[in-house]
């Protein structure tokens, strides 16, 4: 399965990464590398709680990421950090039934 997230750099360092289409699905890393890394077992942890609960997937659509990149770029600007956001698809070999 391929999900698309959205990295943010932190402004001490590393970064903060959320997969729009699993609400709640956050993570983050002191490297790209760990980031997309933790962020793939993350999804991977959520799909197997939503599961469990008997919860589908809500289908990920460009509205759906584009309105969070919307909402990480109103809260960077909130912050006053720079407007610096990357999107990436990562893929996850998962073993649920969603």
């Amino acid at each position: 399965m391929k999900f698309t997230v959205i990295l943010q750099p932190e402004a001490d360092g590393g970064y903060s990464v959320v997969c729009p289409a699993i609400p709640g699905c956050v993570s983050q890393g002191d490297t790209l590398e760990d980031t997309l890394a933790n962020i793939r077992e993350a999804i991977l942890l959520c799909l197997e709680v939503r599961n469990e609960q008997g919860l589908s997937l809500p289908g990920e659509t460009p509205e759906l990421v584009a309105e969070e990149i919307r909402a990480c770029l109103k809260d960077r600007a909130e912050e006053g950090l720079p407007l610096t956001i990357e999107t990436r698809e990562v893929e996850v070999e998962a073993e649920v039934a969603v």
